[in-house]
């Protein structure tokens, strides 16, 4: 049960940070003065990234360690 709850919420973090990473990007786009038809994600600007890395991280860390209990369970 530990492990899921791992899982699910890393994965979830991790989710909930990339969509608000893409918003983010989304909006910039469209408060851009002369307009724009379309948008990347920047991931050189590190003013605005440095703020979702923590959260990345956190989402990442919580699978990684689900993940080493799951991959630990079968083991043994």
């Amino acid at each position: 049960m530990k492990t899921a709850l791992l899982l699910v919420s890393g994965a979830l973090i991790f989710g909930v940070t990339f969509a608000g990473w893409y918003w983010l990007n989304a909006f910039g786009c469209g408060m851009n003065t002369t307009g724009c038809s379309g948008f990347s994600l920047n991931w050189e600007d590190w003013e605005a990234l440095q703020l979702f890395v923590p959260t990345f991280v956190l989402g990442l860390a919580l699978m990684i360690a689900g993940g080493w209990r799951l991959l630990a369970r079968y083991r043994s």
